[in-house]
């Protein structure tokens, strides 16, 4: 008998040394596991820092040359008129002084004209529409004079930065060609255009302490730059690296590059000026983002060697009583388990929607009241952005409500797919209405992820029949958070809703920042 208990106690040490030895395995290779799971996050970190904001440097280049185009092209458009009527009516006192009265207008209406001048064939100045103009003032000298005069070409010209011999302030110049009936030159009009409007198209937009916006000409000469310095206008930059990737068929890109002026390494988007010889480089210093991916990553090492060590102390312990409570601990881990999978599965239920698998407008409401708190805490920003599906009943009526799901299920993902940042959530609002807290984040950032939404929900070209534009598209009001400490989550929500309300009356399918 004695020598069968021994047996079966010399049985089951076997099993439990057995058990111990799988222990300790498991314990070596989660911990391995670990280290390695967290090397790949933060080097995979590091990848997605710079990628986003190449993203953000190429949708930012994007948004500017938009703005520059239309400048010009406002400036360009005045130019052609001025053209036209004098090489039709010619240039007597009386017409001079009409067109005069008319630029003037004109240059009060636009709040980037410096101001409109027209020089006969000598370069003698014929009209200034600021007023005044100088005894004896001739412009024979200036580069855009010299152009015209050489060449028959009709069209704008760009000249470069230069300070205005009225006013001495930094300037651009776009001008144009008068013929006389013959064809022959007759002289130049021309519109300036303060370069401290460009720079003030840039307020608002956060480059960092080091980041930097530059405009170009494709020769390689820095027509304006931000931060302003009076010495970097007209410095020759065609031999940096920028210049290398600009070539003749390449319109925009994204790149890191090492600056040409002072050495910085930055991460930069670039982009041509559609119709005119310009180019618009954003830049961010590469040392900024990789100051936010250190911190990270070192929040991230001090979170996995907690881990660490909390894993080898819990694996000791259990090395310790495996011999005497394996069996009973293996049932408890069972039910822990257990309990664990049925409370995440009840914790999806209450806060995810079940249709389209984002949050739920529980989850939306706890989550933004949260991110309130926490802006007024540590005064960091909070964008929301609120988006509705456009003539979503009339497509229920007009497809039927299973259709409508899916509709409401593609809306969904492609918000998911997008809005997929760490710290945000992306929810369904009710309905047809999604919502998008964003942390630290100001509105050009909202608006930007707003407009990839919503252009990639229209090149999906979901049919609807009962759209004037034949596709289901989106309307989306965005609004911002300060941090004050007035300001409550229904003030955001119903500061977007208003956004949203004017994105819809005005034709829908677009997005609308709150003023």
């Amino acid at each position: 008998m004695l020598l069968k208990k021994a047996s079966i106690f010399s049985t089951e040490w076997a099993e439990a040394k057995l058990k111990v030895g799988h222990v300790i395995l498991f314990v070596a290779v989660v911990c391995i596991s670990l280290i390695a799971i967290s090397t790949w996050g933060i080097f995979n970190s590091l990848e997605y820092h710079l990628h986003d904001k190449e993203t953000e440097m190429s949708n930012l280049s994007k948004t500017l040359s938009s703005n520059i185009e239309a400048t010009l092209t406002q400036a360009d458009t005045v130019l052609l008129v001025i053209k036209e009527r004098l090489e039709a009516e010619g240039g007597s006192t009386e017409d001079l002084k009409k067109l005069e009265e008319l630029l003037k207008i004109q240059q009060q209406r636009l709040p980037q004209i410096h101001g409109f001048f027209i020089y006969d064939e000598q370069g003698r100045w014929l009209l200034n529409s600021n007023g005044v103009i100088p005894a004896g003032a001739n412009n024979s000298d200036r580069d855009y004079f010299i152009y015209h005069r050489d060449h028959s070409d009709s069209g704008p010209y760009l000249g470069p930065s230069i300070r205005s011999r009225s006013t001495n302030e930094w300037i651009m110049t776009i001008s144009r060609r008068i013929n006389h009936p013959d064809g022959s030159f007759a002289g130049v009009t021309i519109a300036t255009i303060y370069l401290k409007y460009f720079l003030s198209l840039y307020d608002g937009v956060d480059m960092g302490e080091n980041g930097l916006i530059s405009l170009a000409s494709t020769s390689g000469h820095i027509v304006v730059r931000k931060p302003f310095r009076d010495s970097d206008v007209g410095t020759d930059i065609s031999k940096g690296q920028v210049f290398a990737l600009l070539k003749p068929d390449v319109s925009s890109g994204t790149a890191t590059i090492r600056s040409y002026i002072d050495n910085v390494e930055r991460v930069i988007g670039f982009r041509r000026i559609s119709g005119y010889p310009l180019v618009i480089i954003a830049a961010f210093d590469r040392n900024e983002i990789l100051a936010d991916w250190r911190k990270e990553s070192f929040a991230s090492l001090i979170m996995s060697s907690i881990l660490l060590i909390i894993l080898s102390i819990i694996g000791y312990r259990l090395i310790r009583l495996m011999s005497q409570q394996i069996q009973a601990q293996r049932e408890l881990q069972a039910q822990q388990n257990n309990y664990i999978e049925v409370n995440k599965s009840l914790g999806l239920m209450a806060l995810e929607d079940a249709l389209t698998q984002l949050a739920n407008r529980r989850h939306f409401d706890f989550f933004l009241d949260t991110e309130v708190t926490r802006t007024k805490r540590k005064l960091d920003g909070t964008a929301l952005i609120m988006i509705d599906v456009d003539l979503f009943k009339n497509y229920n009526d007009h497809y039927g409500h299973v259709q409508g799901d899916e509709c409401l299920k593609t809306v969904g993902a492609i918000i998911k797919k997008n809005a997929n940042r760490i710290g945000d959530l992306a929810a369904r609002y009710g309905g047809e209405e999604f919502a998008i807290v964003l942390t630290d984040t100001d509105y050009v950032g909202a608006f930007l992820l707003a407009e990839r939404i919503r252009l990639d929900l229209e090149n999906s070209k979901i049919p609807h029949s009962e759209s004037p534009l034949g596709v289901v598209t989106i309307s989306i009001g965005i609004s911002t958070l300060s941090g004050a400490e007035f300001e409550t989550p229904a003030d955001l929500i119903n500061t977007a809703d208003k956004a949203l309300y004017v994105a819809k009356s005005s034709g829908r399918n677009r997005t609308v920042i709150s003023s």
